[in-house]
């Protein structure tokens, strides 16, 4: 008879250990999760949020410029392109399928296509705002005229009532 004896030191048997398994497929798991979550794009909420918020850096930069710079400053609001220019600036568009409505003076518009929202020096403007939606979302970016503030308001749809029959 032929006694095997184990030494110590010798190699073991070659695999993976089941806590190695799980792992390995908790990781891929996640990373497909991930993956898919890219792949559908930016939710609407998110792309109308981050949107209102580079209108509204917009609108609080020509105020700042306006009042170190001692003179008007002008922002032009085209919702017929959806697109907005800041002076000195690059021109902004509105994404795809983001609608805009623009609130300001009547003297500020260029019929209902265009319009501007002013700075003036001391920090006041014509005051306004640019109501943008998509999805059944909307974002309100208000500009006081008494102080030139910018605030950002976001609209919830209304719940829908149940059909009576």
């Amino acid at each position: 008879m032929i006694d095997i004896i184990a030494r110590p030191g010798a190699a073991r048997e070659r695999g993976f250990t089941l806590i190695e398994l799980l792992v390995v497929l908790t990781i891929a798991a996640l990373l497909f999760g991930l993956t898919i979550e890219l792949a559908r794009g930016p939710q609407p909420r998110t792309l109308l949020s981050s949107t209102a918020r580079q209108v509204a850096s917009a609108f609080r930069a020509a105020r700042e410029q306006a009042i170190t710079r001692g003179r008007l400053e002008v922002v032009m609001v085209d919702v017929a392109s959806g697109a907005w220019v800041v002076p000195g600036a690059v021109r902004h568009q509105l994404p795809r399928g983001v609608r805009a409505v623009l609130f300001t003076e009547d003297t500020d518009t260029d019929g209902n296509e265009r319009g501007l929202i002013r700075f003036y020096p001391d920090g006041s403007s014509s005051g306004g705002g640019l109501s943008i939606e998509a999805g059944g979302l909307r974002y309100d970016i208000l500009v006081d005229w008494l102080t030139g503030g910018v605030t950002i308001h976001e609209q919830r749809p209304m719940p829908r009532k149940p059909a009576m029959l």
